[in-house]
């Protein structure tokens, strides 16, 4: 085989891996918002002290990099991304989950949307329990 046709087929090959049938990389990636929305049980059964207890959980000096929750009472505190996890030490995660209730205001249940593809959500659960590194 040729030397350009060897590296055309070698190009056209690469292509339809990267590309594949579904173009995984090509399709558009939801965009975390800043809300005050939840499950509908946030009215009745979510306190904001828990939620508050929930993200106090996180450890300052430790550095979180895939999806984690932390839980009190019926509120669990989870950081998650769309895509590559940010680094995030979890001094830096309490001030993402203060955001809820300080600048949005929610009142207990919400979402802050940060580095470009994360967010701190504060919502109800029932019979959660503490997920995700380290735990």
């Amino acid at each position: 085989m040729e030397k350009p046709r060897l590296v055309a087929a070698c190009v056209v090959l690469l292509m339809a891996m990267l590309l594949g049938d579904g173009a995984l990389w090509l399709r558009p990636v939801a965009a975390y918002t800043d809300n005050c929305q939840g499950s509908s049980k946030c009215g009745c059964c979510v306190s904001q002290q828990d939620c508050r207890n929930a993200f106090a959980r996180y450890t300052d000096g430790t550095i979180y990099s895939a999806y984690t929750s932390r839980v009190s009472g019926h509120c669990t505190a989870i950081y998650r991304c769309n895509g590559a996890y940010a680094k995030v030490s979890g001094a830096v995660l309490k001030k993402q989950f203060r955001h809820v209730y300080e600048n949005q205001p929610c009142q207990k249940c919400g979402s802050h949307a940060f580095a470009s593809n994360c967010e701190a959500t504060l919502n109800y659960c029932s019979s959660c329990r503490d997920s995700g590194n380290p735990n």
